[in-house]
C-alpha cells in the first residue's frame, strides 16, 4: 500500500510583499479618513459651542425685552407712583438727561442704541425694578444688573458689567446688535425709548478656535425678534 505524502506550502516572497503592500495601502486609507472625521469633528463642536453660547444670549436678551415696562405706572395709584419713582418701570432707560428728557433713538440718545441697551423691568427677584443693561465691548458682549435708582442709568451700570457673550464679531463687522421698531399710531409717535415696542437682536458670533482644515474661524449669525408686552406709561 502506498502512503501519500503532502508537502507544507508556504508564502512565497512575492506573496509577502504584495499583502503587506495592501495591508499598508488599506490601513493609511482607514487612518486619513479617520483623521478626517476628527478634525471635521473638532471644527463642528466648535461652531457648535459657538451657537449653543449664543443661542442661550439671545433667549435671555428677548426674555428681559418682553418684560420691559413691567410693572408700569398705571398700575399704582397717584400717590404711591408719586412717592415711589423705582418701583414702577419705564420700558427702557436712556442717556442723555434720564428720566426728565427723553432723547431720540438714532440721533440724540446714547443709550438706547446699536450696541448698548438698558431694559427696566421686575424680574421678580425681590429687588424690586432693575436695571438690565447690554454692552458690546470690543468683541466681548457685557451684561449687567443693579437696582433702578436715582442718576444716570449708564453710570449706575458701568460697574455690574460682567463678560456674557464672547467672539461677537458685530462691532467689526458694523452690524448693529440691536434695532428698533416703534408704536405703529396716527400720527406717529417720535423716536423715542418710550415708544420702542419691538428689539431686532442679531448676534454675530466666531467661533473660538479656527477649523483645524482651512484654519479659518467660523462666524454663525443668530437673529431674534423682542416684543415689549407691557403697555405704555
Amino acid at each position: 500500500m502506498k502512503k501519500q505524502t503532502h508537502s507544507a506550502r508556504g508564502f512565497s516572497l512575492v506573496e509577502l510583499l504584495i499583502g503587506t503592500i495592501l495591508f499598508t495601502i488599506i490601513t493609511g486609507i482607514a487612518f486619513s479618513l479617520l483623521m478626517s472625521a476628527q478634525l471635521r469633528y473638532q471644527g463642528e463642536s466648535s461652531v457648535t459651542q459657538a451657537f449653543q453660547q449664543a443661542n442661550v444670549a439671545l433667549d435671555q436678551i428677548v426674555r428681559d425685552i418682553h418684560s420691559a415696562g413691567y410693572p408700569p405706572i398705571s398700575s399704582f395709584s397717584a400717590a404711591t407712583a408719586s412717592g415711589n419713582p423705582y418701583g414702577y418701570a419705564l420700558p427702557f432707560a436712556w442717556t442723555p438727561s434720564y428720566p426728565l428728557t427723553p432723547c431720540i433713538v438714532g440721533s440724540t440718545c446714547t443709550v438706547p442704541g446699536q450696541y448698548d441697551l438698558i431694559v427696566e423691568a421686575d424680574i421678580g427677584n425681590g429687588q424690586r425694578v432693575q436695571w438690565i443693561r447690554y454692552s458690546l465691548q470690543g468683541t466681548t458682549l457685557m451684561r449687567g444688573m443693579t437696582p433702578k435708582g436715582a442718576g444716570d442709568p449708564v453710570g449706575a451700570t458701568d460697574s455690574s458689567l460682567a463678560p456674557y457673550l464672547d467672539n461677537v464679531m458685530n462691532g467689526n463687522s458694523s452690524l448693529p446688535i440691536f434695532t428698533y421698531t416703534f408704536d405703529n399710531t396716527t400720527p406717529p409717535p417720535p423716536s423715542q425709548p418710550s415708544f420702542i415696542r419691538e428689539v431686532n437682536v442679531t448676534l454675530i458670533v466666531q467661533s473660538a478656535h479656527p477649523d483645524p482644515q482651512t484654519q479659518q474661524y467660523r462666524t454663525i449669525t443668530l437673529t431674534g425678534q423682542a416684543v415689549r408686552f407691557n403697555p405704555n406709561q
